[in-house]
């Protein structure tokens, strides 16, 4: 073999195995789009704000980005999605990234915050569904569970319930 055919094989290789990095952006929240009500009514005016980076706690970490919208006088709202800029590498053959992606939702209004209790498990490998997950919130009811698409690692408890559109076969 030539060197130069050497060469182009060993860097066809390292493409493929994951070994080069190379900048693109990448999933960290998904987009949402929901509906706030209290009692069965909609509420206009809430502050809804999606972030990409929580603590431990649930709180929106400093170094988050953040997107914020407030909902209309239907109570509708659409945030998100978030992307940040990475020099990673992956392994397209396997499909598998692994790192962690912690986002969450708060809503806010009147003085009041409410952590829907939906939030990727910052401890967790996994993805960021890309799709708009559907949010439906309701500030007067008690805490109830969510889980998106049956994996366990994707459940909250709080005042909103999230879902994925199913999928079209």
């Amino acid at each position: 073999m030539t060197r130069v055919f050497r060469l182009l094989l060993c860097a066809l290789f390292a493409g493929v195995s994951g070994c080069v990095v190379w900048p693109h952006h990448i999933l960290t929240a998904p987009r949402i789009s929901g509906t706030v009500t209290r009692a069965g009514q909609p509420v206009a005016g809430v502050h809804v704000q999606l972030a990409d980076v929580l603590t431990a706690g649930g709180a929106v970490a400093p170094t988050a980005i953040r997107r914020d919208t407030v909902t209309d006088a239907q109570g509708h709202f659409a945030i998100g999605p978030i992307r940040r800029f990475a020099w990673t590498g992956q392994v397209p053959v396997l499909g598998v990234e692994q790192r962690t992606f912690p986002w969450g939702l708060q809503l806010s209004a009147d003085g009041r915050l409410w952590q829907p209790g939906w939030l990727q498990d910052p401890t967790l490998f996994g993805h960021v569904m890309n799709v708009t997950l559907v949010a439906r919130c309701d500030l007067g009811a008690a805490s109830r569970s969510s889980v998106i698409a049956g994996d366990a690692s994707l459940v909250g408890n709080g005042s909103c319930t999230l879902a994925a559109p199913e999928s079209k076969q």
